[in-house]
């Protein structure tokens, strides 16, 4: 752009010194005043100058001509001095009559307009050009770029980061293009690294998972064992303690598979009375109340969602220890699933909190967990194509809706 500006600026410039030189330079002849007094005095003497110089007319006040040194149109006394001044002539008294000398002033100024007319045509011709030239410069080195940008850009956010992006560093873009493809190099280079991390990640949950496992397993037989045979409470602490160890290597290890896309779901048919019949498998206490609704079939994951259920109900167990509400009703082509509690409820402040990762209330501060269960709920429930939100009403309601495959008819 700058070199664009300063090439334009010159061209003007040298025009405009061109348009000048061709005004100054223009050769217009000057009157000879001295042969005029001469065809004056030669005709006070009756005769003619011994040169000729310009030709001349001489006529009376009525228009008529006396003499005339060049064939001339009869004309009236105010049409010759009209057209003597029109033409740039030079219009001289003498006595009570005139005397006309054609200089030609007027067939000059011709000369120089047309001059200055083909001049100006050229003029325009070549800015013409110029422009056309430095369009196409711009073109090639601005908006063509601009679209190869674009193009790379909508492949970048479509997630391919193997295409190059090829400009001429020399034009207008060519220091954005480089910088462009040094962010797509970057860019594919952490996504690579990212899941390198990944994969290290997950196995590093696996190991661990594993290895925790195997002890958890050895501690539960050993609490199992010694409380059916001492019948000591303590047994029960050690027990509890190491279910919940094992409850959150699951989650996290179910909460990484949600984050890399990797927790699989296998959508298979079921009808309403199933759910049911899952929901009173996962009631360990058996303290919930189940109301069905008329029949349907779904579509869910048997084993997700009795991972849902069961974190739901044992999380009232946990917070709340009341009896609880299961009713189950369609609306809209929709099977929703009301699990509710006799507590306390949430405080509205943390309500729209309660499902994000990691957040736990301030009334579960005292109590065993890491804020993952009903997160990692909601992503499952989402997965099976259905909705889950919690609300207080008369205590803590979780509501699971899950869209209908079809009614019994």
């Amino acid at each position: 752009m700058k070199k664009f500006i300063i090439g334009a600026t010159l061209l003007f410039a040298v025009l405009a010194v061109l348009c000048i030189g061709v005004g100054l330079g223009f050769d217009r002849e000057k009157i000879d005043n001295a042969y005029i007094n001469e065809v004056l005095r030669s005709l006070e003497a009756g005769g003619q100058p011994s040169e000729k110089k310009y030709d001349y007319t001489l006529f009376d006040s009525s228009g008529n001509v006396l003499y005339s040194s060049v064939e001339v149109p009869d004309m009236s006394y105010d049409g010759r001095v009209s057209r003597a001044i029109c033409d740039g002539d030079v219009l001289v008294d003498y006595g009570e009559n005139k005397v006309v000398f054609y200089v030609g002033a007027g067939e000059s100024f011709k000369v120089m307009r047309n001059t200055f007319i083909i001049f100006i045509s050229i003029a325009i011709v070549i800015v013409a050009l110029f422009f056309s030239i430095c369009s196409y410069h711009l073109y090639a080195r601005t908006v063509k770029p601009f679209g190869k940008l674009k193009d790379f850009a909508d492949e970048i956010a479509k997630g391919n980061l193997d295409m190059p992006l090829r400009l001429d560093r020399y034009n207008s873009f060519g220091a954005f293009g480089e910088a462009f493809d040094i962010m797509r190099n970057n860019l594919k280079e952490s996504r690579l690294a990212e899941q390198r991390a990944a994969v290290e990640k997950r196995k590093l949950m696996q190991e661990i998972g594993h290895e925790l496992k195997t002890p958890l397993a050895s501690i539960k037989a050993v609490a199992e064992y010694g409380q059916a045979s001492t019948g000591d409470d303590s047994f029960d602490v050690i027990l509890d303690k190491a279910n919940a160890i094992d409850s959150l290597v699951n989650d996290f290890y179910h909460i990484t598979l949600e984050e890399e896309g990797r927790l699989d779901i296998y959508l298979t048919r079921h009808s309403s009375g199933d759910l049911a019949k899952l929901i009173a498998a996962c009631d360990y206490n058996g303290r919930c109340k189940i109301t069905a609704c008329e029949e349907c079939f779904l579509l869910y994951d048997k084993l997700r969602m009795s991972q849902v259920i069961d974190n739901i109900i044992a999380n009232s167990y946990k917070y709340a220890d009341t009896d609880m509400a299961v009713d189950m009703n369609l609306k809209d082509g929709r099977l929703r699933v009301c699990i509710r509690d006799s507590g306390e409820g949430v405080l509205l402040e943390q309500l729209s909190f309660v499902m994000d990762r990691f957040y736990r209330g301030s009334k579960t501060q005292e109590k065993l967990g890491q804020g993952l269960g009903l997160h990692i709920c909601r992503k499952l429930i989402m997965r099976m194509g259905g909705e889950l939100r919690c609300f207080n009403d008369d205590g803590f309601v979780v509501e699971i809706t899950l869209p209908v495959l079809e009614r019994n008819s």
